[in-house]
């Protein structure tokens, strides 16, 4: 019987910014690895690290979403 993180894992993985959802350019590799191909395209991948528990399942796909950090203000 698998664990529900070796069931997830069989979902596609997702990854969302903002309200842009890009699909995983290597479904067959690891996280580490997808995230440093979409960092090519998207330099905002290389302020962020991602963890395998950091996917939330929704509807039929596991998404890693990348929220930027709050805007600082000088005062």
């Amino acid at each position: 019987m698998k664990t529900p993180l070796e069931n997830a894992q069989l979902l596609p993985r997702v990854f969302k910014i903002g309200p842009l959802r890009l699909e995983d350019p290597c479904p067959g590799r690891t996280l580490q690895e997808a995230v440093r191909i979409l960092s090519r395209n998207y330099p905002q991948f290389r302020s962020y690290t991602l963890y395998e528990e950091d996917g939330v399942v929704e509807e039929s796909s596991l998404v890693y979403e990348l929220k930027a950090p709050p805007a600082k203000i000088n005062g």
